[in-house]
């Protein structure tokens, strides 16, 4: 799951998930991007760096000229991979082991309001 920490790590600055949310639409020179984002030609290969380091980017030459697109089966797997995760997650019934999950019998408490295993309301314990 480390690269799937990653992905999110680098999704997670502002410039890179820019610079993937307009190779989205289209494929694009670095020119391209430091005209849409207002950012320095350095700065923009630096986050291209990244990008494709995850996988996420592929790079085309063409004579002296660099593309960049979105490699959009990575970013599926990415995204089934998360999803999976999720799932994963929500149906993993983790038990607690303190006392403030419990009834009085040693089950654990389950709200009828929720019915979600969480402990239920002190009535009246409500902050304003």
């Amino acid at each position: 799951m480390n690269d799937l920490v990653g992905f999110f790590k680098v999704l997670s600055d502002q410039t890179r998930f820019d610079i993937l949310t307009l190779l989205l639409s289209r494929e694009m020179c670095v020119c391209e991007l430091v005209d849409q984002l207002k950012l320095s030609q350095s700065l923009i290969s630096h986050h291209l760096y990244h990008l494709k380091v995850t996988g996420l980017v592929h790079m085309r030459r063409e004579g002296t000229w660099i593309f960049y697109s979105v490699d959009h089966e990575k970013l599926n797997e990415y995204k089934f991979r998360f999803l999976k995760e999720l799932q994963k997650a929500t149906a993993a019934k983790i038990p607690c082991k303190f006392d403030c999950c419990k009834d009085q019998s040693g089950a654990e408490s389950v709200s009828e309001e929720s019915g979600t295993g969480e402990p239920d309301k002190i009535p009246g314990a409500n902050i304003a």
